[in-house]
């Protein structure tokens, strides 16, 4: 499953999560193979972030590796 890094701030401004003067508010967005928006996380704190995405990529796609 790919991640986007989004060093030049493009999908953050597209999605309207970018804050003031550039700062970029903590969001995650689990978007489908078709491109689809599954699921958003708008308020993101680190520890157990990932552990929760995971779990909810799990359930939405299954155990499937990409």
């Amino acid at each position: 499953m790919p991640f986007i890094n989004d060093a030049d701030y493009g999908v953050s401004a597209a999605f309207g999560v970018a804050g003031r003067m550039g700062a970029i508010n903590n969001t995650t967005f689990l978007i489908d193979f078709d491109g689809s928006l599954r699921k958003i996380y708008p308020i993101v704190k680190a520890k157990g972030h990932a552990a929760i995405v995971l779990q909810h990529c799990r359930t939405i796609w299954g155990e499937r590796r990409q």
